[in-house]
């Protein structure tokens, strides 16, 4: 291996040149960018477009401030929902049974509904009612980290009423 260093003066790289070829490279850089990149700004005269003026009527409203309010004779809809989370269907009674004992343990009220169901899983468990989707979503999240998978179970009636 060569031994390079400043003091047996064997280093390949002379400091002057590099310097002045480095100083050279940045000059011809800028000078070529500034060349090349240069905008010429040209300003657009406005009156060599025709231009219509557009007149809003809102901006006439907005302006004069008289405000109309207008009231429509629309049907309000309201509707009464009911929350429920399904945190597991089984195959077996004594398998459901068994999750709403888990369920009871973490502050859940569970139910066991049996239903058909062409896969076999015949008893589902239910929680709720509950009061709105907020705490339908806290009490999945509380299933999820007792490892229990869940779903959301939404039944609304309409009302139809008239304001």
């Amino acid at each position: 291996m060569a031994n390079i260093s400043f003091k047996n003066k064997k280093f390949p790289i002379k400091a002057v040149p590099t310097v002045g070829i480095a100083l050279l490279v940045a000059f011809a850089i800028v000078f070529l960018s500034e060349f090349f990149l240069r905008d010429s700004v040209r300003q657009l005269n406005l009156s060599d477009f025709e231009l219509n003026e557009i007149d809003y009527e809102f901006q006439k409203i907005l302006e004069s401030e008289n405000y109309e309010i207008q009231e429509f004779g629309l049907e309000a809809i309201s509707q009464k929902c009911k929350y429920y989370a399904q945190s597991g269907s089984f195959r077996t009674e004594k398998a459901a049974q068994s999750q709403v004992d888990q369920l009871l343990k973490v502050g859940y009220q569970g139910s066991i509904e049996n239903v058909n169901s062409s896969n076999g899983y015949n008893f589902i468990v239910i929680v709720g009612p509950l009061e709105n989707r907020s705490q339908t979503n806290n009490a999945r999240e509380v299933f999820r980290k007792q490892n229990m998978d869940s779903i959301e179970i939404t039944e609304c009636e309409s009302d139809k009423n008239e304001s």
